[in-house]
């Protein structure tokens, strides 16, 4: 396969082949758009593009930080502070245990501010619950060769990694254990309206039967329509709400928290260590300027 030239990211971004250094070699003296730049990085990372020198450069100026940046429910819950209390712990430690720092910065609202990612250099992101649009205003800010996972977002770029749980395998371990078709899905908001509808796919319910939680009287008033039916319930702490009214389900648990619910209640969860994969896959992304994997979707796998 020809290697990528700047001469291939400038026609394919039809801007000129000086815009494509300057953005590439990050010149601060030359006035170019957010939006070119976000263009020209992209398809550079489309084509593969990788330099001896940017590879050099890339290797040399590495800082040892990494960001987790974790997105603020737009429509929050008594539980919104907790359900990623694991994956964070869980992420933290193995960035640490292969030499990184990292800065944890909670990104609220409508108009939230960037200036940790502006005031530092970070070699690499994990973004958690980020919605489309929030993406694509936080994405201009990482350079080229930046590797970035969205955790829990099912962003449409195809550059960047996206973690999410197995729900399909989810979905198949929680209709085993109920030993019949569940009858409704109850499950928890994401920020990212795309992966809710992915979620809503998967479970292979109509739209009727299925209900986005925003508070304790709605999830009751759609209860109350199955009374004594089989059905599932995505989160744990959501499902510590339905069970005060109605007990038949199964917790697919997304929090790693299974044990908050009763042992009555049936569970499925998904393999936190498998995080280990993705943090790895993240330092080999830091250090080798040409490593490209092919995998753009890592799902946490189901453990019970």
């Amino acid at each position: 396969m020809k290697k990528a030239t700047i001469k291939d990211i400038a026609k394919a971004a039809n801007v000129s082949i000086a815009t494509v250094s300057y953005i590439l070699n990050d010149v601060k003296t030359q006035s170019i758009s957010d939006e070119t730049r976000v263009k020209v990085l992209k398809i550079a990372q489309q084509l593969q593009y990788v330099t001896n020198r940017s590879a050099r450069s890339l290797k040399l100026q590495k800082t040892g930080l990494i960001g987790i940046l974790l997105f603020k429910d737009l429509q929050p819950h008594r539980w919104s502070e907790l359900k990623y209390v694991k994956a964070l712990y869980r992420i933290e430690r193995l960035c640490s245990q292969l030499g990184y720092h990292t800065i944890f910065m909670q990104i609220e609202g409508d108009a939230p501010s960037y200036d940790m990612i502006r005031e530092r250099n970070l070699d690499g992101v994990f973004l958690m619950n980020v919605d489309q649009e929030r993406f694509a205003t936080i994405s201009r800010y990482f350079g080229f060769g930046i590797p970035v996972f969205a955790i829990d977002s099912h962003i449409e770029d195809t550059i960047f990694h996206k973690v999410l749980p197995d729900f399909a395998a989810g979905f198949r371990s929680a209709r085993e254990k109920l030993g019949e078709e569940p009858h409704f899905l109850v499950m928890d908001g994401y920020n990212d309206s795309q992966l809710v509808g992915q979620i809503k796919r998967l479970s292979g319910m109509d739209e009727e039967r299925i209900h986005v939680y925003e508070g304790a009287e709605g999830l009751n008033a759609f209860l109350a329509k199955y009374p004594g039916s089989p059905g599932i319930v995505v989160n744990e702490f959501l499902a510590g709400e339905a069970v005060r009214t109605h007990d038949r389900i199964v917790a697919v648990c997304t929090s790693d928290c299974p044990e908050m619910l009763a042992e009555r209640i049936a569970k499925v969860a998904f393999d936190l260590s498998d995080y280990k994969r993705i943090v790895d896959m993240m330092d080999r992304n830091i250090h080798d300027a040409d490593h490209s994997s092919p995998e753009k979707f890592l799902y946490l796998p189901v453990i019970s």
